[in-house]
């Protein structure tokens, strides 16, 4: 496969040739000058006929050149028929913009223009269009997002701020709203119908992660190509001061090409309290006056009336889509898939709809798949698609265990390029790049970055695959080895991409391979040490923390908070006294929170109690705190204080496995059976629409635990006997039933699954299931008074009411013991 490079031969010594040498073999270039009279256009056009992709690179010597003119005229006559696959011109000259009247207007009016100063960029971004050709489902996929519905209250909102002429133009629009629920798109027909740009402009994409915090943002402003004479190495050395006027110089040279940013925010801009970032805020204010610079989809909604008197904010909040906006955002898409639907069609579906665009996407898709009738009888996944939307995607590819692997492989990462997985995929020695469009199609993954060039897994995906916790393949584990080592030999010869970039580094700073200071941000850290901690490699995570918080003065309060955060929760689970040193240095709610931590871990439940229910009053930490509480109560066997807001959880957050089992283990502790047992049944069902490997492991547990409780207490036991063998590495079945044990006070079954346990080397955290089996066994064997004396030291730890229902217990058991 080939690419034409249409060029000025006055841009060869400066542009054309890196970009031609970077691409060769695959690329149709005149070594030599046509304007000089040594080719010729049968010359050309067979250079075009060997082509799949027209490169169009656009100068002010190229637009007054008549060669390139009449190259234009062939490529445009050759895409309509199909000849060529795709068009790709890229703005190489400072003083050209996209609306420059020489350029073509089919050329101005169906692509987005944009400037790339740095060969070296462009070479890769067209090596991604190659790439692109053989994907069939993007035609479909453009006219899908360019569907628009509704929204008329907040397209006024907009196009009257900007019609007032009473105030200056804000320089920022913040479109707040629930991941997916049309922030972006609203905000571009809003500039359209404003009159800010044209009808097919799409601004410049950004994805901000609250991790990237102002470095990111530098890194992936600079990724896009435009600035060409601005130094952004160093980063984790420099001043605040001096990278805040960076980052506005960056934006500065956007502006300077008549664009505009989008950037799709998740608490990096505007924190989760609703305050806007003190660092966005210091450069916004060094930007031009009088002229919008940026388009922000905030995850967080801002305090507006903080900003009430800044003129530089404006501010939108998108809600779900009423009524009459489903149902018509419902019928476009169906007459883009051309379903025939009746009347009834539409009357049995719209009901499920809730007000996501993507759900609505995804009842027209399985209807498209599946016709009207079979498709409403699979009506509880659209009605469910919202909650679990993970599971029900996942599932179509069950039958596909590489693809598997290959969507659970990038989950690992923010996002990634075309450009690393084709290294991966030579690396592997596996055709993996194709799996892209598959996901693409199916709404897996979205195209993202400056010109579609990255890809990301939907946020819900991406977090059911990260808490199942499955190991990355083998092959994809060895071959991201091999990247990282090619990347530390290359990084001064080879232009990686910000997605590699990010990729390689975390992964060298998480394997102890050296990585250049100059080449790293504080983000670097903070995604390396979750990494970390998340695979329970503490003590590394504490020498990151050390190491990078020695630059701490260079980073914004945020950043080190977060940094502090993982370092204290690092020193809990070790043990380390330095934790209540460390933890003076945190502030807010998470203060509270990292105590309750520590002090559950010390299995000093009461204060841990205290302080996370302090951390459960702020927004920030409520949702953890909620967790924790019910884990803590649980422990104790307060099940009584624990059900409510176990059952509270379950509801707010029914995707989460942890908290359904939580949920559960309440149920098997109340009185009232009859209603234990309903909603016992739709835990479990929750858990199995759910899918994955932990929620699996889960399900075969607790249905086991369910059957104890209410069926076959034989066949309970047949069901975790096989639970156990399917799941050796896992404890959690064995715990299951050494708590079916304890019920039946059988002494022998009581011995061998307390040895059996005890085998495993359980943690300190399963002491009171063991010590608890441990009494009642004791019991059961005639010692009462061990029993009632292990109350006071080996189950201390249990709640009063667990302990008053023990001593009866134990009673019981003693006097049935001597009746007999």
């Amino acid at each position: 496969m080939k690419c034409f490079l249409s060029h000025s031969s006055r841009d060869k010594a400066m542009y054309a040739s890196t970009v031609a040498n970077a691409l060769k073999p695959n690329v149709e270039y005149d070594e030599a000058t046509f304007e000089e009279g040594m080719g010729n256009l049968e010359e050309i056009l067979n250079a075009l006929d060997r082509s799949s992709v027209f490169v169009l690179l656009i100068s002010d010597y190229s637009l007054n050149s008549e060669w390139v003119r009449r190259e234009i005229i062939e490529a445009e006559q050759r895409l309509n028929i199909g000849q060529l696959k795709r068009f790709f011109p890229i703005i190489i000259d400072r003083n050209i913009d996209h609306t420059d009247p020489r350029i073509p207007s089919w050329v101005r009016e169906s692509y987005n223009l944009r400037p790339i100063t740095r060969p070296t960029i462009a070479a890769k971004r067209i090596r991604e269009r190659m790439r692109e050709v053989s994907w069939q489902t993007h035609p479909m996929l453009k006219e899908r997002d360019q569907i628009f519905v509704g929204r008329n209250v907040q397209l006024g909102d907009i196009e009257q701020r900007f019609d007032d002429f009473t105030k200056p133009q804000p320089r920022v629009i913040i479109a707040s709203g629930i991941s997916e629920i049309g922030r972006k798109t609203t905000l571009k027909h809003g500039l359209r119908k404003a009159n800010l740009v044209r009808d097919t402009y799409e601004p410049i994409p950004i994805e901000l992660a609250r991790d990237d915090s102002i470095e990111g943002l530098i890194l992936k402003i600079y990724d896009i190509g435009i600035t060409e004479d601005i130094d952004i190495s160093d980063l984790l050395n420099r001043s605040m001061e001096s990278k805040i006027e960076l980052c506005s110089a960056l934006i500065g040279d956007v502006i300077k090409h008549h664009e505009l940013l989008m950037i799709s925010d998740d608490y990096g801009i505007v924190r989760f309290e609703g305050e806007i970032a003190p660092w966005f805020q210091d450069a916004v204010a060094l930007l031009p006056e009088d002229r919008l610079a940026v388009c922000v989809a905030s995850s967080a909604r801002p305090k507006k009336h903080l900003y009430i008197k800044n003129n530089d904010y404006f501010f939108i909040h998108i809600p779900e889509l009423d009524n009459l906006e489903r149902i018509g955002l419902f019928k476009r898409y169906a007459d883009l898939m051309k379903l025939s639907l009746s009347r009834q069609d539409y009357e049995n579906f719209t009901p499920l709809l809730k007000g996501f665009p993507e759900q609505v996407t995804y009842a027209a898709s399985l209807i498209s798949d599946l016709g009207p009738e079979k498709a409403f009888k699979n009506s509880h996944d659209i009605a469910n698609f919202s909650t679990y939307r993970a599971s029900i995607i996942i599932n179509k590819f069950s039958d596909k265990a590489e693809l598997v692997d290959f969507l659970r492989f990038i989950s690992s990462f923010e996002f990634v390029s075309i450009d690393f997985v084709a290294t991966i995929e030579t690396l592997i020695g596996t055709a993996i790049v194709g799996y892209i469009d598959t996901l693409v199609a199916y709404n897996v993954c979205e195209a993202i970055g400056p010109s579609g060039n990255y890809f990301r897994v939907n946020e819900v995906i991406r977090d059911a695959i990260i808490r199942d916790r499955t190991d990355v393949a083998e092959i994809y584990t060895v071959a991201l080895n091999r990247f990282v080592n090619n990347f530390v030999e290359t990084y001064d010869e080879i232009t990686f991409d910000v997605s590699e970039y990010q990729i390689a580094v975390r992964e060298a700073l998480s394997s102890g391979v050296p990585v250049p200071e100059r080449m790293l941000i504080p983000a670097h850290f903070l995604q390396t040490m979750r990494q970390l901690y998340d695979g329970r490699s503490y003590r590394e995570v504490i020498t990151l923390a050390d190491r990078v918080l020695q630059n701490k003065e260079n980073f914004d309060n945020h950043t080190q908070q977060d940094i502090r955060y993982y370092l204290c929760q690092s020193l809990a689970r070790l043990s380390d006294p330095r934790f209540l040193d460390e933890v003076q240095h945190i502030n807010g709610p998470e203060h509270d929170f990292l105590l309750g931590f520590y002090y559950r871990l010390r299995r000093r439940f009461g204060e841990a109690l205290a302080r996370y229910k302090k951390s459960m009053d702020h927004r920030r930490t409520e949702q953890r705190a909620r967790r924790e509480i019910v884990f803590v109560l649980v422990t104790v066997e307060d099940f009584e204080g624990a059900i409510s807001l176990a059952r509270e959880n379950f509801e707010r957050y029914p995707r989460n496995p942890y908290l359904a089992q939580a949920y559960f283990l309440c149920l098997m502790h109340i009185p009232d059976r009859d209603y234990a047992k309903s909603e016992a049944e739709t835990v479990l069902s929750a858990l199995e629409k759910m899918g994955g490997a932990r929620a699996t492991e889960m399900l075969d547990n607790l249905k086991a635990r369910f059957e104890f409780e209410f069926g076959r207490q034989d066949e309970a036991f047949s069901q975790i006997d096989a639970a156990i063998a399917r799941y050796p590495e896992i404890i959690y079945p064995l715990l299951t039933k050494l708590d079916m044990a304890t019920s039946t006070q059988d002494p022998d079954l009581l011995r061998r699954t307390i040895a059996e346990l005890k085998a495993r080397n359980p943690s300190a955290g399963h002491k009171i299931a063991i010590s608890k089996a441990d009494a009642v066994l004791a019991a059961v064997s005639g010692d009462v008074d061990r029993s009632i004396r292990m109350l006071s030291k080996e189950l201390s730890d249990l709640s009063e009411d667990a302990k008053e229902k023990l001593v009866r217990r134990f009673r019981r058991i003693g006097e049935g013991v001597t009746g007999n």
